[in-house]
């Protein structure tokens, strides 16, 4: 379909809590906030808003103090999506399997091909991930590690 993202549209109802979320944009927008000297003070107020209590430490009241400065929003670009795994599973007609994981990441960028020979649209984004599981052979209780069940083996054996 070319009217919707497949990554955002499978996100939709799932609760992303950014900084500032939409009225950070919006003060950036009417240009209340310009400096990092600003943007420090306008989030330190946001931070204490409420909820906060005096007597107790800060490292006790990080929950209230990340609910204060996060607001709930839609992402309207792949780059504001948070880290996410990748698992990449393999399956042959043998019934050999393995599987692929990547760890956090995070889409920088994004790019769209569209062509004209053969009717199609293309999507690439450009990531980073803090660590990559290289594929490896999963087995079931019932393989060894050559992916021979253990029933053929015994069977073979005799």
């Amino acid at each position: 379909m070319f009217d919707r993202d497949a990554l955002l549209e499978s996100l939709k109802d799932i609760a992303i809590w950014r900084i500032g979320g939409e009225s950070s944009k919006a003060a950036i927008a009417e240009g209340s906030v310009v400096s990092i000297d600003e943007w420090d003070t306008a989030m330190t107020a946001m931070s204490q808003k409420e909820g906060i209590d005096s007597g107790t430490s800060i490292s006790n009241q990080a929950n209230q103090i990340t609910k204060n400065i996060t607001e709930e929003s839609v992402p309207h670009y792949d780059d504001e999506i948070p880290p996410f795994d990748i698992t990449v599973s393999f399956a042959n007609e043998y019934g050999q399997n393995a599987v692929l994981v990547i760890y956090g990441v995070e889409i920088l960028n994004e790019g769209t091909g569209f062509s004209i020979d053969n009717v199609t649209t293309e999507k690439a984004c450009t990531f980073v991930a803090r660590r990559v599981e290289h594929m490896k052979p999963v087995y079931r209780k019932s393989q060894t590690s050559t992916g021979e069940s253990e029933d053929s083996k015994k069977n073979n054996s005799k």
